[in-house]
Order: C-alpha cells, then structure tokens, then sequence
C-alpha cells in the first residue's frame, strides 16, 4: 500500500511531483504523500462532523496551493485556500447529499458539486446551489455568486474533467432513484451516459491517460473502467480493484491511487 494507515481519506488531489494530498474527513487534516509514500501533514481545517456525511470532503490544487471544501462548525459548506483565504462561504449542509467534492476547470475555475441537500424541489431553483455544478473564482470573495454549470443532480459527489474538457460525474441518487454516470458541461441538465448499478454509491472517479473513466463505488467495493463512445459508457466486466469505496485520483505519471476507509494503494 502506498498510505497503510490513511484515517478516512474522504479528498484526494495528485501534486505535480507524482505524490498526492489526502484529506481525513472526520478530523479535517491535509496530508501530503511523497511518490514514494512518505507522509507530512500540510495543515488541517476545523470540521463539523455531525451527521453522516459531514467533514472535509473535497481538495484541489493548482501549482504551490491547495484548496479545500469543508463543512465548518457552523455547519455551512465553505471552500477555502489551505491556511489562506476563504473562497467561497455556501449553503447550510444536511446530514446528507452535501456533495463537497473540488476540481480546477481547464478555464481555471474552481468547481464544486452541490447535492440536492436532502431537499430535490430546490435543485430547479436556479437562485439555490442545491443540486448543482457550479463554478467558482478561487480568488474569491467569499460571498461570490457562483456560474450554474448544469443542475438537476442528486449527489454529485465524484466528477473529473477529462482532455477534451469534458466534465464526467458521477452522481449518488438517494431512495429508489438512479444513480448515473453523466456529462456535467453540456447544457444546462446532466447528459446520462450510462445508469450504474443501483445503490453503488459511486465516491469517485477518475479518467486515466487514454480517454478511459475509472468508477469507485463505496457500497460496491470496486474500481471498475468504463469506456465511453458516442456518449453511451460501457463498464468492462473485471473491476480493477475490489478495495475502493472512497475515491480514486489518476497520479502525475498516470497511475491510479485509490482508497478505502483506512488506506490508499496504487493499481499495479
């Protein structure tokens, strides 16, 4: 394993020296992991952890800075620059369906995927995050308005954009609804690519050097590729790995790191 002792690595971001930052959900900590697995902590944000799925959820980086989204102990969604300024102060979360996840655009906007909040009617409100991909400046300021990528999302939780610009996410439904893999870019609602096995969870995903997605799914277990043609995404039949229910991050050498609850490995 490459991190054998990682306390629910719940954010992961790759630093452009091949390593990666990781963020421990349930204490707010930001680790960084050399290339060859040594660990340092880089800093830590205050977390309310109330609820089940509360904490430190997202990580981003571009060049020497990190960016981290949280629920702070106010309980609101904030997303700030690691021991520097707060980007951006959002929402009231819930227990669940916070989304919280954090990527840099190829435009170099900070985007963040909102869940509905456990309330689906606001998510069409075009004046409420709930349930949408929005785009942040991460020069802030924190009561910014931030660009309504697309809406009608669940839990958006695990997205990447991949080399063609395109914004891949994988969306948690709660209750009886479908949990999909979709496009997050191309008008105003998601284009469904393909409807992933029911209750999945899917918690991140990745795209790999070759255009191909990578899925991990945390009731699943598994990391499994799929392949998109002609907008339809077809999942190969053998998992990568039946160990990932957290997320997964393609390194700067394009390797895939990935996790479960207590550790992050590299796929061989």
């Amino acid at each position: 394993a490459l991190v054998p002792d990682a306390a629910f690595p719940a954010a992961m971001a790759a630093t452009p020296d091949g390593g990666l930052l990781y963020g421990e959900r349930l204490t707010g900590r930001v680790v960084r992991v050399a290339p060859d697995g040594a660990t340092e902590v880089a800093g830590a944000v205050s977390v309310s952890t109330t609820g089940e799925q509360r904490g430190l959820l997202g990580l981003a980086v571009r060049d020497d800075q990190v960016f981290v989204s949280f629920t702070e102990p106010s309980g609101h969604l904030r997303v700030e620059r690691l021991g520097g300024a707060v980007v951006w102060m959002g929402p009231a979360s819930a227990d669940r369906a916070n989304g919280g996840r954090i990527t840099f655009a190829p435009d170099g906007s900070l985007v963040i995927g909102v869940g509905n909040l456990l309330d689906p009617e606001a998510s069409a409100d075009p004046t409420t995050p709930n349930g949408k991909m929005l785009a942040l400046d991460p020069d802030g300021p924190p009561d910014q308005q931030p660009i309504t990528l697309s809406s009608g999302w669940n839990n958006p939780f695990a997205f990447a954009y991949g080399p063609d610009g395109t914004l891949y996410v994988a969306d948690n439904a709660g209750g009886e609804g479908d949990e999909r893999l979709a496009i997050g870019n191309r008008g105003p609602r998601p284009v469904v690519l393909a409807t992933l096995s029911p209750h999945s969870v899917p918690s991140g995903l990745a795209v790999m050097n070759d255009g191909g997605l990578v899925v991990c799914s945390f009731l699943e277990r598994t990391l499994r590729t799929y392949h998109v043609v002609d907008d339809v995404a077809m999942p190969d039949a053998v998992p990568l790995a039946t160990d990932c229910s957290i997320g997964v991050v393609t390194l700067d050498d394009g390797r895939l790191a990935y996790a479960d609850e207590g550790t992050i490995r590299v796929v061989p």
